[in-house]
């Protein structure tokens, strides 16, 4: 079996219901299926999704506080009062703080805006930027995207004669901030049913209050905040994001159109995507290495010459950006994989570093990365050996709330903020470790089982026949995609690979052929260079992924992006009459799980999670110490096929186990390599139980041991255990007729029946064959199809029946698996392997 990466969350809406949604919409059933996963069955909500324009706009009067911001502001324009915009430094702080500006100045006030060097001030209001703001002489500081939790910065604002309008969208504090006014839906008393907008979003909806209506104009940079920010792209986000998108594609102030430019798009071309993945990282990338303050440059440039000189300059940040993740990354990983588990062996739960000389603006994307790659929790420290101060972010996983974890570690930080998913704090090195061991003692007491393995959502099942242009092009009146609402996941279940190539510099990539039922896809695997192996031709898959349109040279042609695959399948690789002796042939198999035999590694087998990979099931006792002696010490887990409670001659301590205890420490292993076969019922059975006890296993290489006997005789007459009677005859010809036609493959109908009956792959075509003989079934060249109302005949009056029973009674059913010719073996193997994943 291939398991999937990730959890599986297939869809649970009536079909039905997807249905009765096409034919009322006038929309395809992938649209219509997609709609109502996503609980918006009813016409009235599925089209109030799909139109999302500005009548769907909530009132900002609504928000807590909202009137009396604008009041305030209203007053300071009024009065020609100096006003300070105090934004932050990353994207959504950036287009929040262009966004207030332009708002001012639309507005006539006097006003600048300030925002803070992230590594010498961190986030959010501080003392000495107030201070420069009184000596300035501002009487009026509006904040954008940061405030929530400043009350001592906000206090001492007051004692300066300095009011303050917060606009923020964090999660609040229990202990709010006295200030004129604090707009942020987020507020326990805050009636507003929209809790999702980011900073740009909240500033969009002030614009709206001091307008008397909304401001359309205004939506292309909310559109950015929103979408960088990764707020969900649903109610009021949806329609921003969607009136954004529609401004920049039309027109582009000329930073917008600049930034799409160097970042290799058209803008009218741009889209949530390319927001999210192109422009955005760029706009991030002034304030992770230099100041912020130049994205918010570019932003408000007036003319073309000026806002791609600085486009150009905040490319060349990214780049640099990129190239120290890069370094940070593997500095990182390479500190958590010495340090993953506490001094007496348990793994931690959650990741906590701190290095002298890291960047702090870039220990957010670090940590991201360390979540993709171990899924657990992760805080990335950028230590100051000078202050003893540790600044960074940290990043969580799907169930578990970051910032309710951070809360109940408060004493350890001298600040913090944030929201479920991601948080940024401060805090002294000397509580780095502490600070370790209680979020590690949260994460496991807060995060269940399943929890530990990533989930996707699937959002509908579909043929490859239903994956259509039409299709596609009815998928897409669901952008904008993102967080929220990301692009619809498709499952397609039993697709059979057809052939598949490597793409890209050093193979890194793969492209793949499936087909089912007749028809054809292509899948694009980016990453998946390593596991073409697995993907391999001929073997049946279920596949998950995203359809979209390839265009070339004019024609366009559906692709799905393949993100995750899984397979019942397994390898069987019989080496038994290949003359190599069988260390030879472990030592090769090692070798490619990166094990060399000889080295001082006494744990080399293992995987980054601590699991072996590869694992020897030895037949006979003789096997078991001759493997022990040489790869025991590398750490490859040894099993052995006997139901025996006495210890092994000569052996003892570990060794000295029953054979049930031997076999049970490799069940959680990909690759086996069985050296030699047990001959004996007991010794089969051992097998037979570990098979069907190991859903994680992907490959079998059958090895010799002593002298291998190799059957070439007919499967049909090799297989072991008995032969079907009359009543597993019925019960294949049920399946038939409830198939009605199918291809003859072993990898289709044939391997499904073997699945669902137990019976082996050769025995099924066995049976098939004597249904063709008898009538049963109509057979063209691969086609075969179900006769209805056949005349009735007794198995007797088939050739093929007669000739297997008989064939059948010559072999003992008790024969050894070493007699097994390489198919019969194979289709034992799979059958035992297969009851395991049902």
């Amino acid at each position: 079996m291939i398991k999937s990466k990730y959890r599986w969350d297939m869809p649970k809406a009536d079909e039905s219901e997807s249905a009765k949604l096409a034919e009322k919409l006038g929309i395809d059933r992938l649209t219509a299926a997609v709609l109502a996963e996503r609980g918006r069955a009813s016409r009235e909500l599925a089209e109030a999704f799909l139109v999302a324009d500005e009548s769907g706009l909530l009132d900002p009067f609504a928000m807590k506080d909202m009137k009396a911001a604008a009041d305030r502001i209203s007053r300071a324009v009024a009065d020609g009062e100096f006003i300070r915009v105090y934004g932050d430094y990353d994207a959504d702080g950036v287009t929040s703080t262009a966004l207030m500006t332009r708002l001012l100045a639309k507005l006539g006030a006097r006003y600048d805006y300030y925002i803070p060097h992230r590594s010498r001030e961190g986030y959010g209001l501080n003392v000495g930027a107030i201070d420069s703001a009184a000596e300035a002489g501002v009487k009026l500081i509006v904040t954008v995207d940061n405030g929530i939790s400043a009350v001592q910065q906000i206090a001492h604002a007051a004692s300066l004669g300095i009011d303050v309008v917060v606009t923020d969208h964090h999660e609040p504090p229990e202990t709010l901030p006295e200030a004129v006014a604090l707009v942020n839906p987020k507020q326990k008393d805050c009636p507003y049913p929209f809790k999702g907008l980011c900073g740009a979003g909240v500033v969009f909806k002030l614009a709206h209050a001091m307008f008397g209506g909304p401001v359309p104009e205004f939506a292309d940079l909310a559109a950015i905040g929103t979408i960088a920010d990764l707020m969900p792209l649903e109610g009021e986000n949806r329609i921003i994001a969607k009136l954004g998108l529609e401004l920049m594609r039309r027109e582009p102030v000329p930073g917008i159109a600049a930034l799409a430019k160097v970042s290799g798009a058209k803008a009218e071309e741009l889209s949530s995507g390319r927001i999210a993945f192109s422009l955005a990282p760029r706009l991030n990338a002034g304030g992770r290495l230099e100041h912020a303050g130049i994205a918010v440059k570019l932003l408000l440039a007036e003319e073309a010459e000026e806002a791609e000189e600085i486009a150009a300059e905040l490319d060349r940040l990214n780049v640099e950006r990129q190239e120290l993740v890069e370094r940070t990354t593997a500095e990182a990983d390479a500190m958590w994989r010495a340090a993953s588990a506490f001094p007496d062996g348990r793994p931690r739960k959650a990741i906590v570093l701190a290095k002298e000389g890291w960047n702090a603006g870039i220990a957010g994307l670090v940590a991201s990365k360390l979540v993709e790659r171990y899924y657990m929790p992760a805080i990335v420290l950028a230590w100051d050996e000078t202050t003893g101060m540790c600044k960074g972010s940290a990043r969580s996983i799907e169930g578990f709330d970051l910032f309710a974890a951070l809360t109940a570690c408060v004493d350890l930080m001298d600040h913090f903020g944030g929201h479920q998913a991601a948080a940024g704090m401060t805090l002294e090195a000397a509580k780095v470790e502490a600070l370790g061991e209680r979020l590690h003692g949260l994460a496991e007491e807060r995060i269940s089982e399943e929890d530990w393995q990533p989930k996707r959502r699937v959002d509908l099942k579909a043929s490859i026949r239903e994956a259509t242009l039409a299709a596609i092009d009815g998928l897409s009146k669901l952008e904008p995609f993102g967080n929220g609402n990301p692009t619809p996941r498709v499952a397609i279940l039993g697709a059979v690979a057809k052939e598949s190539r490597t793409m890209g510099k050093e193979g890194k990539h793969l492209r793949v052929t499936f087909e089912q039922d007749g028809r054809t896809i292509e899948a694009v695997a980016f990453g998946m260079g390593e596991e073409r192996v697995r993907l391999a031709e001929g073997v049946r898959y279920d596949l998950l992924g995203e359809l979209n349109v390839n265009e070339w040279n004019g024609n366009r042609k559906v692709q799905m992006m393949l993100k995750d695959y899984r397979s019942d399948h397994l390898f069987v690789h019989d080496r038994r009459a290949s003359g190599q002796s069988w260390t030879s042939a472990v030592d090769q198999l090692l070798a490619r799980e990166g094990i060399a035999v000889g080295s001082n590694a006494a744990d080399d087998s293992r995987t980054a999670g601590g699991e072996a990979s590869f694992a020897l099931l030895c037949a006979t006792d003789e096997a078991y110490r001759e493997a022990q002696e040489r790869y025991g010490a590398h750490g490859v887990p040894i099993g052995l096929c006997a139901d025996v409670s006495e210890p092994i001659e000569g052996m003892a301590g570990e060794i000295a186990a029953t054979g049930e205890e031997r076999q049970g420490s490799v069940r959680k292993c990909r690759h086996v390599a069985l050296v030699g076969l047990p001959d004996d019922e007991r010794g089969k059975a051992v097998l037979r139980r570990w098979l069907m006890s190991s859903p994680d296993l992907e490959s079998a290489t059958v090895l010799a041991f002593g002298e291998s006997s190799v059957s070439s005789a007919p499967a049909s007459s090799s297989e072991p255990g008995e032969f079907p009677e009359r009543k597993h005859f019925a019960e294949i010809y049920s399946l038939c007729r409830t198939k009605v036609s199918w291809l003859d493959s072993p990898d289709g109908f044939l391997r499904e029946s073997a699945l669902n009956t137990g019976w082996p792959l050769a025995t099924v075509r066995m049976m098939h064959d004597v249904f063709i003989e008898l009538g049963f079934i109509a057979a063209n060249g691969a086609s075969r199809k179900f006769v209805a109302n056949a005349p009735k005949r007794d198995l007797d009056q088939s050739a093929r029946y007669r000739k297997a029973r008989d064939g059948a009674a010559v072999e003992p059913a008790a024969r050894g698996l070493s007699a097994l010719s390489p198919e019969a073996l194979k289709g034992w193997l799979e059958v035992c392997h297969a009851s395991a994943n049902r």
